[in-house]
C-alpha cells in the first residue's frame, strides 16, 4: 500500500514542520540537558570516590594514632614498672614495710635488721645497697620468704647465707601454743642486697673516659 505524500499540500508541511521541531527539540533537549546530567552524574561519582578515599585515609590514620596512643601508653606503664624494680632513691621506710608484710605473710620472724654496707662506682648505673638481716623461722617459712622477697616489685638479691639450729627454739615454742606454723627451729643470717638507678658523675664519667 503506497502512502500518497504530497510535500506541497500545506497541511503535510506543516506536519512535516511540526515532526522536524519536535526532532530539534528533543536532541537539543538530550545534548544541553541530558548530556550535561550525565556529565555531572559522572563527575558527582568520581567526586564520591575520591572523597570516599580520602575518608578511608582518615580513619586508618585514626586508627594508626589509636594504635600509637596504646603502645605509648603500653612503654608508659612499663617504664613506671622499671622505675619501681630500679628506684631512684632508697626508701628504707618502704622496705622495711615490705620486708614486714612478707614476714608476717610467710610467717617468719626477722629479729635483725640494719645497714651493712654501700656499693657504687666502677662506672656502674646503679647503686648497690646491702642489709645484714637476721631471721627465725623453719624451713618451708624461710623458702616462702625468700619467694614473696624475690617476687616484689623491686630488684633484691640474697647473698652470705649462713643457717645454724637455734637454740632456743625449744623454749619459744613452749611458750607459743596455737603457733605450731610459726617454727622458730632455724636462725638464717644472711645479705639482702637492693638495687637503685643513678646517673654517673661527672668526674666519674670523665675518669672512665680517660681509660686508655
Amino acid at each position: 500500500m503506497a502512502i500518497d505524500f504530497d510535500i506541497k499540500d500545506p497541511k503535510n508541511q506543516r506536519l512535516l514542520a511540526t515532526v522536524m521541531i519536535a526532532v530539534v527539540v528533543m536532541y537539543a533537549f538530550f545534548n544541553f540537558v541530558i548530556k550535561v546530567k550525565s556529565q555531572e552524574l559522572k563527575s558527582k561519582k568520581a567526586e564520591e570516590v575520591t572523597l570516599q578515599q580520602s575518608l578511608n585515609d582518615m580513619q586508618r590514620g585514626l586508627q594508626t594514632k589509636a594504635k600509637l596512643l596504646a603502645e605509648r601508653e603500653s612503654l608508659q606503664t612499663k617504664m613506671k614498672e622499671l622505675e619501681m624494680s630500679l628506684p631512684s632513691h632508697e626508701n628504707v621506710a618502704a622496705l622495711l614495710d615490705q620486708f614486714s608484710q612478707v614476714e608476717n605473710s610467710t610467717k617468719v620472724y626477722v629479729v635483725g635488721f640494719k645497714a651493712n654496707e654501700t656499693v657504687e662506682g666502677e662506672g656502674k648505673p646503679y647503686q648497690a645497697n646491702k642489709y645484714k638481716i637476721t631471721i627465725e623461722a623453719g624451713f618451708h617459712q624461710f623458702a616462702a620468704f625468700m619467694s614473696e622477697m624475690m617476687a616484689l616489685p623491686r630488684i633484691l638479691s640474697f647473698s652470705d647465707m649462713k643457717i645454724t639450729i637455734n637454740p632456743t627454739a625449744k623454749d619459744k615454742t613452749a611458750t607459743n601454743e596455737g603457733l605450731e606454723d610459726q617454727p622458730r627451729s632455724l636462725t638464717i643470717e644472711c645479705t639482702v642486697t637492693s638495687y637503685i638507678f643513678k646517673t654517673l658523675g661527672e668526674s666519674e664519667a670523665g675518669a672512665k673516659d680517660k681509660k686508655p
